[in-house]
């Protein structure tokens, strides 16, 4: 805070010499341009390389052990949260149950980001000493987290594209009936919602309510596209048989 102070008070003196705004902006900038650069190398790049040794160490504990050891691993954790006070999880990830263990009462979000970056370490074979710059390879913890993965899509383009998908079809039917007409906002014309209903024997369906809420209907569009996904995986792995016969039979004929 001192330091700002002045900064601002030699700028102000510098201002009232020469009453030009223009001169005395741009050394402004050129000072919050040092001061950037001096953080980035001093104590922005110190306190990551300090955060990067405690995700390699965490990175440690979570390496491969024998059945044994590893379930003596799982306990001390399990140990470990309870006298933390933390709710343990037996069925997240191995680096996720560590990383809580580890960082505490944080947001969830970092406590995820940590946890993928090490996993993504793990995948990628990092040894525990390469860490720290295959973190900085990789643009730092944030770029590992959003490109995790080449074929990563994110729940909202996945909703997307499902979305995007199903509105150029035709509608598979129609619902009415006095109750619905009761239910239908004027409000909501043209926009999505999920009907929750009940198939009936003769193939008609029970609507038990009508559900708006963004998040579940992004939802049903993120199940509608892993349902057209695998519905084009098996047609694709059916091409491809039905041409491996052809060949097959070509070659015998």
């Amino acid at each position: 805070m001192d330091t700002l102070v002045n900064t601002f008070d030699v700028l102000n003196d510098v201002a009232e010499v020469t009453g030009n705004t223009l001169v005395t902006s741009k050394k402004l900038l050129y000072k919050l341009e040092e001061d950037r650069i001096t953080w980035e190398q001093g104590a922005y790049r110190t306190s990551n390389q300090a955060l990067y040794a405690v995700l390699a160490n965490c990175l440690t504990f979570c390496g491969e052990l024998a059945l044994t050891e590893a379930k003596q691993r799982s306990k001390a954790l399990e140990l470990f949260y309870k006298e933390r006070g933390y709710k343990y999880k037996s069925e997240a990830p191995l680096a996720t149950r560590v990383v809580r263990a580890v960082f505490g009462g944080v947001d969830r979000r970092r406590i995820s980001t940590y946890s993928l970056v090490i996993r993504q370490a793990i995948k990628d074979s990092v040894s525990v000493s390469n860490f720290a710059e295959w973190v900085e390879e990789k643009g730092g913890i944030q770029e590992i987290r959003l490109g995790h993965s080449e074929t990563f899509v994110s729940p909202k383009e996945k909703a997307e594209t499902a979305r995007e998908t199903v509105q150029g079809r035709n509608f598979l039917g129609y619902a009415k009936s006095e109750l619905l007409s009761i239910e239908a906002d004027p409000d909501f014309i043209g926009s999505s919602c999920v009907l929750l209903a009940e198939q009936q024997a003769d193939g008609s369906f029970g609507i038990r309510t009508i559900l708006r809420n963004t998040g579940l209907v992004n939802a049903a569009f993120v199940a509608l596209y892993s349902k057209q996904k695998d519905i084009l995986a098996k047609a694709k792995k059916e091409i491809e048989a039905a041409n491996d016969a052809d060949g097959a039979i070509s070659k015998s004929a």
